[in-house]
């Protein structure tokens, strides 16, 4: 199992100018909503992402705020226009203080 907060970004490598393309990303992390029970009935403590930004050098492309609702381990997708080669970037964050962040390259012909 991989460690909390350890992500995947999946982005096309190159893009037409003007091209809307797919940002992808999956996230290692338990998304504990605080209301689920052990096995003893003791209630597990809360542990979710609780923002997810993605920007396009250094330009937000959109904020995610959440809470618990998600799945362990979650998949984000979301489109970006693609005017100009660099670097795409999600910075993430949990309820109990993880801070993450991810990149990639793309190149636009």
């Amino acid at each position: 199992m991989s460690a909390i907060g350890t992500g995947i970004l999946r982005i096309p490598k190159e893009a037409k100018k003007g091209e809307v393309i797919r940002v992808q990303m999956v996230i290692t992390h338990p998304m504990e909503p605080g209301t689920r029970k052990d096995a003893q009935g003791n209630i597990i403590p809360a542990h979710h992402l609780t923002k997810i930004a993605v920007s396009y050098n250094n330009r937000e492309v959109t904020t995610i705020n959440m809470g618990g609702a998600p799945s362990t381990n979650p998949f984000f997708a979301v489109t970006a226009l693609a005017d100009q080669s660099g670097t795409i970037r999600i910075d993430y964050e949990d309820n109990k203080g993880g801070k993450w962040s991810k990149e990639a390259e793309i190149k636009v012909t």
